[in-house]
């Protein structure tokens, strides 16, 4: 097992943002993290990945990493693509690829910025422009390439499709099952339903900050208990899954 996360909780003062949630993530697989605003998906990433105090325990690779600092995690091989994407916006497509491999000593640096420029031949042509200038698509994309840049085993990535184009929408899809088929493994909390479930080999779905139900998607996508656990019984998300 690649990840295993085991009673997580996160608070924010008072508030239980994340509440004793359990997961596991086998390795070269997609798992999808589904809920309504609010439900704690966030948290759970930012549990994960170390940029936020939780209770519970988290292991990767055999590992026990829940008292690692965040850039402990990312050199041992977990990379966020934050939501919003927070790509560094007065430095260059070029600078903020490198900021990606800010703790690796290698030297194949060089070699992987190359490697991300065949992938994202639209930010090869633009590497000297700054962050500003790009598109919200483009600037996606830079995010990605940039936490590619950590060399991963597990890529967390919060809302990649939130406020993109439709085309943007089927090209980051598009690109993480090609990822994924190279062997990178994907923790993905998104508000398409319909498209996270087309990717994802599991799904998890969180409800004000506990685990609601998990399955197989092709089993979430044939039940109606997906959309009882989503919001309660609401018809958001069954019509999502029909559009």
């Amino acid at each position: 097992m690649l990840l295993e996360v085991r009673n997580l909780g996160v608070s924010y003062g008072n508030v239980l943002a994340v509440n004793d949630v359990s997961l596991q993530i086998e390795g070269c697989s997609i798992a999808a993290v589904l809920g309504a605003n609010g439900a704690g998906k966030t948290s759970l990433l930012n549990a994960i990945m170390g940029v936020t105090r939780a209770q519970g325990t988290i292991h990767f690779e055999g590992q026990m990493i829940s008292r690692w600092s965040s850039a402990r995690r990312v050199s041992a091989g977990i990379a966020l693509v934050p939501e919003g994407r927070r790509i560094l916006l007065s430095l260059t497509i070029e600078e903020n690829l490198l900021m990606g491999a800010y703790q690796r000593r290698d030297r194949g640096v060089t070699s992987d910025l190359a490697e991300m420029y065949d992938l994202f031949p639209n930010l090869a042509r633009r590497r000297h422009e700054l962050g500003s200038v790009l598109s919200g698509g483009e600037q996606q994309m830079l995010a990605i390439a940039r936490a590619l840049m950590a060399r991963p085993r597990l890529l967390l990535m919060d809302e990649p499709s939130l406020g993109l184009s439709p085309l943007f929408v089927r090209e980051i899809f598009n690109l993480i099952q090609s990822l994924n088929e190279a062997g990178l493994t994907i923790l993905l909390v998104e508000q398409n339903t319909r498209m996270a479930l087309q990717a994802a080999q599991r799904g998890y779905v969180l409800r004000l900050g506990r685990l609601a139900l998990e399955a197989d998607t092709e089993e979430l996508t044939k039940s109606d208990d997906l959309t009882k656990a989503y919001l309660g019984g609401g018809v958001a998300v069954n019509n999502a899954l029909h559009a």
